[in-house]
């Protein structure tokens, strides 16, 4: 640290160097990279500086530190690795003919057949049900590209109102999303909050050792929740005399992806 006498009254501080000769901006840093939970008031005591006289000036590099962009303190949100979702198809649809433009049929009881391209895949039940997994990058425009690229290209779907209703039906079920922090982190699965609010947080996967993974989802019992809802007013409109808004005519029976 040195002194400068300005005018002979009140001497300035220098705050470039500390006794040492080094930097106290490279000593703070140091310092919080060590421990990120220090105190401006703790970090002048480690470093043998005045705390009235440095506090101001501490206090700023730490919030300097924080944003500092090689440290990569703020997780970056990079695309979401994997989306999950389910529409409704009309239930008069050809599945026989849908086996001769790229569907195949499962080896399952269930009779699902199964679609898949670069985008992703899709498995279409008797029930009209399809349930939707586009790979990462993922979004909303991909997720109605990978439908109409089974549906609508191949020749099932001709009426461009029956395709705007499935587009318009798309309901989310999960994804997958990674938060970047640029160090190597231990590893750890927290999974408390995965049957009350399906959430799942890995850190330190062998997959994504630096990152944060957060994995959601559209919990069964609240799909269950609104399909019972929307089946109850369609009942109510029955009742008084309106036709049901069902153009897709679904069943009751789903399949949960």
């Amino acid at each position: 640290m040195s002194v400068e006498f300005v005018g002979g009254k009140t001497p300035r501080v220098s705050y470039c160097k500390n006794g040492n000769g080094v930097s106290i901006r490279q000593a703070v840093f140091s310092q919080l990279d060590k421990n990120p939970l220090l105190t401006p008031k703790s970090l002048c005591k480690l470093l043998g500086l005045s705390y009235a006289q440095y506090r101001n000036y501490v206090t700023k590099l730490r919030n300097d530190w924080k944003y500092y962009h090689r440290n990569g303190r703020v997780p970056k949100v990079s695309s979401v690795h994997c989306w999950r979702g389910w529409t409704y198809v009309p239930r008069v649809l050809d599945r026989v003919g849908a086996r001769g433009c790229g569907w195949r049929l499962s080896r399952g009881r269930n009779r699902m057949l199964i679609w898949r391209d670069a985008l992703g895949c899709m498995h279409w039940f008797e029930t009209g049900r399809v349930n939707l997994r586009v790979r990462k990058p993922a979004n909303y425009g991909k997720v109605c590209q990978l439908v109409c690229n089974g549906f609508s290209w191949t020749g099932l779907i001709k009426s461009d109102t029956i395709l705007e209703v499935v587009l318009k039906g798309i309901r989310f079920k999960g994804a997958h999303e990674v938060f970047e922090t640029g160090e190597r982190l231990p590893h750890a699965v927290i999974d408390k909050y995965t049957r009350s609010n399906g959430i799942i947080i890995r850190v330190g996967d062998r997959t994504h050792p630096t990152s944060v993974e957060v994995e959601y989802s559209y919990m069964d019992w609240a799909e269950r929740n609104e399909r019972i809802l929307t089946q109850f007013l369609e009942l109510l409109k029955g009742m008084t005399g309106e036709a049901p808004g069902d153009p897709l005519n679904r069943k009751n029976v789903t399949y949960v992806a």
